[in-house]
């Protein structure tokens, strides 16, 4: 959990909770590929795939419960010594962005943004024991 000028904010994988209680909101911030994903499976079987290669993770806005933002992180060759993690789709909230179009940033000069990715990375070498991370930008922001 961390403070985003005094909002308390905390980010986790998507769970099933997520999707029956902000179903829209996940999906106007997630990618057509997650969409895709999402809108084709049952809980079970769209659990079980994102436990294994695909990774949704979003954070959430714990005054509201809400979800203001998601990224994704896909696994190659997770079976091997040298597996790859490719972290995309990151996407925020309009809300959370100023007039200027850049990031809300909290008292220690970081942005949502940022953290976000931060710790997507320590996530796929700390936790999925990634030796190499890809970063796609996408610059369409919500």
């Amino acid at each position: 959990m961390f403070y985003l000028n005094g909002i308390p904010m905390y980010i986790r994988q998507l769970e099933e909770i997520d999707l029956k209680y902000s179903f829209y909101d996940v999906l106007a911030l997630t990618s057509e590929e997650n969409i895709q994903l999402i809108n084709t499976r049952n809980f079970t079987e769209l659990f079980h795939k994102l436990n294994n290669d695909h990774k949704i993770f979003v954070i959430i806005n714990l005054n509201t419960n809400g979800v203001i933002g998601t990224g994704t992180i896909k696994i190659l060759n997770q079976n091997s010594m040298y597996s790859v993690c490719i972290i995309k789709y990151i996407k925020i909230h309009k809300e959370y962005y100023n007039s200027d179009n850049k990031p809300i940033v909290n008292e220690n000069e970081e942005d949502l943004y940022m953290i976000f990715l931060q710790y997507l990375i320590d996530y796929s070498r700390c936790q999925e024991k990634c030796v190499k991370y890809i970063v796609k930008i996408d610059d369409d922001k919500i």
